[in-house]
C-alpha cells in the first residue's frame, strides 16, 4: 500500500514535470498526444495482465448502473465548472446541478435493487471503507485543485516558464515518496486513524499557508507550503488505501480497489471545478478594470484571468491582484474540506468500546 501510495501520488507530480518538459519543446497539444499515448501502453499492459474480476461468480457488467454514474457525475461536474460564468443561484446552473443529483440518487436507487451492483452502496456502511473511501477523495479534492490553481499562479503571476512551474512543486513530491513508505511503520505504532488524521492535518496547515501566497512572495514560502502537504498526503493515503481494502472480503477485493481509485478520480474532477468555480468567482469580483478601458478589453478581462495576464498595464497588475485574492480564498476553502476530512476520519475510524 505504501509503495502503491507513493506512485499515485507522485506519477501525478511527474506527469506535470513531463508536461512542462514538452512545453518547453512543442506547443500544448503535445501533452494530449503523451496521454494518449501512454493510455496505449496501458491498455495494452491491462488486457495482458488484469483479470476480470476477483469475485469467482463472475458477475455480469452493471451496464445501467455504469450509464447513472457517468451521467450524474458529468452533469454535476460541468455545471460546478460553469457556475461562475452563468452565476450559482441562475436557473442554468441548479437545473444542471439538480439534474446531476437526481441521476445519481437514480444510480443508487438501481445499486439497491439489481442483483449484480457496480457498487453495492451498502459498503459505505463499513466505518472503514467510507473512512478510507472519504480520506482519499478528498486528500485528491485539495491536491488536484492545488494544482490547477498553483500552476496558472506561477505562470501568469511570478512569470515562470512551463518547465519552472513544474520542477517548483518538486517538493510535494520530497514529502510524499517518503512518508508514503514510513506509513505502514507509523500507522503499526500509532495507529491507522491516528496516522491518517495527522496526515490530513499536514495537508491542511499546507493548504493555509500556501493561501498566504501573494504577488511578491519568495518561493520559499510556496516550498514551505508543498513540503507538509506531500508529507500529509504520504501518511493520509496509505492507511486510507488499506482501511479500503481490509474491510472487503477477498472477492470484493476488485470493488475495493476500484472505489479507492475512483474515490481518486472523482475527488480531483470535484477539486478542480470547485476550487477552479471558487477561484473564478472570487477573480470576478475582486477585478476593478480603469472605467476608460475599452468594453471588448474588459469583457476579455473578466472572462479569463489568462488573457487578462496578457493585456498592458494596469490591466495587467489589477489582474494579477485579483487572482491572488481568488487564489487564496481556493485554497482557503481546500483546507477546510481537508480539516472536515480528519474530523470524519477520525470520527469513523473511533475503535469501538469492545475493541476498547
Amino acid at each position: 500500500m505504501g509503495v502503491w501510495a507513493a506512485v499515485a501520488g507522485s506519477s501525478a507530480i511527474i506527469g506535470v514535470v513531463a508536461s512542462g518538459l514538452l512545453l518547453e519543446v512543442w506547443s500544448w497539444r503535445a501533452v494530449f498526444v503523451l496521454g494518449a499515448a501512454l493510455a496505449a501502453v496501458a491498455i495494452v499492459g491491462t488486457w495482458r495482465f488484469v483479470p476480470d474480476t476477483a469475485d469467482p461468480r463472475h458477475p455480469p457488467i452493471d451496464v445501467v448502473g455504469a450509464a447513472l454514474a457517468v451521467a450524474g457525475l458529468g452533469v454535476l461536474v460541468y455545471s460546478i465548472i460553469e457556475a461562475p460564468e452563468h452565476g450559482w443561484i441562475r436557473d442554468t446552473t441548479l437545473g444542471g446541478l439538480g439534474v446531476g443529483l437526481v441521476l445519481l440518487v437514480g444510480f443508487v436507487l438501481w445499486e439497491l435493487r439489481t442483483s449484480a451492483p457496480l457498487l453495492d452502496p451498502r459498503l459505505f456502511t463499513r466505518p472503514a471503507f467510507a473512512a478510507g473511501s472519504l480520506s482519499i477523495m478528498l486528500q485528491f479534492f485539495a491536491f488536484f485543485g492545488l494544482i490547477f490553481v498553483l500552476m496558472q499562479y506561477l505562470q501568469l503571476v511570478r512569470g515562470d516558464s512551463a518547465l519552472i512551474a513544474a520542477v517548483s512543486v518538486l517538493p510535494m513530491a520530497a514529502g510524499l515518496i517518503p512518508s508514503s513508505r514510513l506509513a505502514p511503520k507509523v500507522a503499526a505504532k500509532v495507529g491507522a486513524r491516528v496516522c491518517c488524521v495527522g496526515g490530513l492535518l499536514l495537508i491542511t496547515a499546507g493548504l493555509i499557508l500556501l493561501a498566504q501566497v501573494d504577488g511578491g512572495s519568495s518561493y520559499l514560502l510556496i516550498a514551505g507550503g508543498l513540503y507538509p502537504l506531500g508529507l500529509g498526503m504520504g501518511f493520509a493515503m496509505t492507511p486510507a488505501t488499506t482501511a479500503i481494502t481490509d474491510s472487503l472480503p477477498p472477492a470484493l477485493q476488485g470493488v475495493g480497489s476500484a472505489v479507492n481509485d475512483l474515490s481518486r478520480e472523482l475527488g480531483g474532477a470535484l477539486g478542480i471545478a470547485v476550487l477552479g468555480s471558487l477561484l473564478g468567482s472570487a477573480y470576478r469580483s475582486h477585478l476593478s478594470l480603469p472605467a476608460a478601458l475599452p468594453t471588448e478589453l474588459a469583457e476579455r478581462a473578466r472572462a479569463s484571468f489568462g488573457l487578462a495576464a496578457h493585456l498592458r498595464e494596469p490591466v495587467r497588475g489589477q489582474a494579477q491582484s485579483a487572482f491572488v485574492d481568488g487564489m487564496s480564498i481556493a485554497l482557503l476553502g481546500g483546507a477546510a474540506v481537508t480539516a472536515l476530512a480528519a474530523v470524519c476520519v477520525a470520527v469513523l475510524l473511533r475503535p469501538s468500546r469492545r475493541s476498547a
